[in-house]
């Protein structure tokens, strides 16, 4: 059996065959997926509701004719009617329009901020999707080796029952421990190609069963970086969710100011031209709504309630944030540290009691369970560190996700 160290990602497909799939290039194709483009919408509707709210009423014309009589015969148009033509504009009071604008920027930086949270969930699913895809099938390629072990094994104690100098019973073992092999074999084929899969909906392509090749391994933890530690208060200014809640108050308060101007009556100008009889005048006139009842007093409760839970949110998040924090560097800590102080040896001497009893059964030293046993113990050691390290990478990604970086 191969060592953790030296298997390739793939399990026996030929390169040649199969597309080269990086890390970076997954994490890529699912930042322009059709998922991340939603969220970009949106941000940029925002931005059109920004444009709106910084627009004024438009001016409204007025045209109007009265005291009409078609019916009597002595009914002159040009004297007898009086004909209007006059022009009506909203002044809004109270600073409605800055105020709306203000709310207006206040949710285009909580769009973005959602925006940019969509892309950082986008490639932690990819990254954990593309890490859990090349553990199945290094496990696939863990059990071919041990197949091709066993193969190997069952033709040699053939020739030893041949001779007579072995056990049929002994060979009957073997060849179920190879039916046993195989048949974890399928399964864990099986199971990378739903990773694929799954791995292909994440980065928002269309299902395919044409073979990748990923190329980033997983099992490289000599060379696997280490994630600098990031100071708290650089962590709650860059992290998007927080940027984000601190958005919402801020569109909270502007919402407050928006419905405190409310208040205010806005003032109608009219002036223009009137016709009267046979005297050309003109005429202006002064519109604006008495607050004697209605003065908005539900929206501005309504206002100042989601400015409370905005600000109540943000110091809760604040709080999530710090124990995230601590508890994603911890589990980054203690992963490591099983990577690089734990995993060598256990994984050393497991081979070495795999190749000394191997040794031993071919001499005859041994039965044929210690050296099932040995075989299987070298096996689920090395699925065991595999998986560790994979747990190793998780941590990682989610220690970079708790910092507000994009992994």
């Amino acid at each position: 059996m191969c060592g953790l160290l030296c298997i390739g990602a793939s399990t026996g497909t030929s390169a040649a065959s199969a597309q080269s799939l990086s890390l970076h290039d997954a994490v890529q194709a699912a930042l322009s997926s059709p998922q991340a483009q939603a969220a970009a919408a949106q941000t940029e509707g925002a931005r059109g509701q920004l444009k709106q709210a910084g627009l004024g009423p438009n001016p409204r014309l007025f045209l109007q004719s009265e005291d009409w009589r078609p019916w009597d015969d002595d009914f002159d148009f040009g004297s007898q009617t009086e004909n209007y033509a006059f022009l009506s504009q909203t002044l809004e009071t109270a600073g409605k329009r800055g105020k709306r604008v203000s709310l207006g920027r206040a949710r285009v930086a909580e769009a973005e901020a959602r925006e940019q949270i969509a892309r950082f969930t986008l490639a932690a699913h990819v990254a954990g999707v593309y890490y859990n895809t090349v553990v199945l099938r290094r496990v696939a390629g863990l059990l071919e080796q041990d197949m091709h072990t066993v193969d190997e094994m069952v033709r040699y104690d053939q020739l030893r029952v041949n001779e007579g100098a072995m056990r049929g019973v002994d060979l009957l073992r073997m060849k179920i421990e190879h039916d046993r092999l195989l048949l974890a074999l399928r399964s864990a084929e099986r199971d990378a190609a739903q990773a694929q899969l799954e791995l292909l909906k994440q980065m928002g392509r269309a299902p395919s069963t044409q073979p990748l090749e990923l190329t980033d391994r997983i099992d490289q933890a000599a060379g696997l970086a280490v994630i600098a530690p990031v100071p708290v208060d650089q962590v709650l200014a860059q992290r998007a969710d927080l940027q984000e809640l601190r958005a919402a108050v801020s569109a909270a308060e502007a919402d407050l100011a928006v419905q405190r101007s409310l208040r205010v009556p806005n003032l109608d100008l009219v002036g223009g031209y009137k016709r009267n009889g046979a005297f050309n005048t003109g005429y202006s006139a002064l519109q604006l709504d008495l607050p004697f009842r209605n003065r908005n007093q539900g929206e501005i409760e309504r206002a100042q309630a989601a400015v409370q839970y905005a600000r109540s949110s943000l110091a809760a998040a604040e709080l999530r944030v710090r124990a995230e924090v601590a508890q994603s560097e911890e589990s980054y800590r203690q992963e490591r540290d099983i990577v690089e102080h734990v995993l060598p040896d256990m994984r050393s001497n497991a081979q070495q009691n795999l190749a000394l009893l191997t040794e031993a059964y071919r001499l005859g030293g041994v039965d044929l369970l210690r050296f099932l046993d040995a075989e299987r113990t070298a096996f689920d050691v090395e699925v065991s560190a595999l998986r560790t390290v994979a747990d190793f990478r998780q941590a990682a990604l989610r220690l970079q996700l708790s910092y507000g970086e994009q992994p």
